[in-house]
């Protein structure tokens, strides 16, 4: 027997972000791996979490050590409902202390679903000529608009459907610079910004927001930002550099 159907399983979560502040880290870490999940094509609806949790040792001298976990876990929770996608296992863990060396705040979100086999997408770029356009998930004060996140993840699964997605990728801690550089790579397919384009929008984090090669025609909508073009010079064309 054959079968075309996939499991597709992405992680999110960077150490940094939950060191600084554990709620929105948690966040971030499910963004993210849902965001993987969209930039391959898939529904994510359809989407499940399993989390891996690993902190400090509690210490009754310090109660305060008891307030990463629960940042961590109110984050996580509060992505689970705006998202309407649900934890259904994982593992938990409180002895990440050795002497006076402390793991940071840890919460690694996996997202999982299922897919087409011949309809995931990869992230490289395939062609030259080709718009690269950039879907942010909106922030406010270092938080994001999570129900944003999940229309824009909707409305990117139907652009899917539709054949006008060619390569995406999932920004997370490197920025939108690491996913057009990773994705010109790819291929040696090149990149050039977009003269109207903000360069410092190439530095920007933004969890769970996508890039992505778009098919010919595609028109920019509201919310979405035209990066710049690919080119067949293996090269990172930004302004004069």
């Amino acid at each position: 027997a054959e079968t075309n159907t996939a499991s597709v399983m992405a992680w999110g979560f960077d150490p940094a972000a939950s060191e600084r502040n554990p709620y929105l880290g948690a966040q971030a870490a499910c963004l993210s791996s849902v965001a993987k999940l969209a930039a391959a094509g898939c529904d994510t609806r359809k989407a499940y979490f399993s989390f891996q949790e690993f902190f400090e040792k509690p210490n009754k001298a310090d109660p305060k050590r008891l307030g990463k976990p629960l940042a961590a876990l109110l984050g996580a929770f509060t992505a689970q409902t705006a998202l309407g996608i649900g934890a259904i296992g994982g593992k938990d863990s409180m002895s990440g202390t050795f002497n006076d060396i402390d793991v940071p705040p840890t919460l690694i979100s996996f997202a999982i679903t299922t897919h087409r086999a011949d309809k995931v997408l990869s992230p490289e770029f395939k062609n030259a000529g080709r718009q690269v356009i950039y879907f942010p998930v909106p922030y406010e004060n270092g938080a994001p608009d999570l129900s944003a996140a999940k229309a824009l993840y909707t409305r990117f699964n139907a652009l899917c459907e539709q054949g006008k997605v060619e390569a995406a990728w999932a920004v997370s801690a490197g920025g939108v610079l690491e996913a057009v550089a990773k994705m010109a790579i790819g291929n040696d397919i090149g990149f050039e910004l977009d003269s109207g384009a903000d360069p410092e929008t190439l530095f920007q984090q933004n969890y769970g927001g996508l890039v992505a090669q778009m098919s010919p025609g595609y028109s920019t909508a509201d919310g979405e930002m035209l990066l710049g073009t690919t080119i067949e010079a293996p090269e990172l064309r930004l302004g004069d550099a």
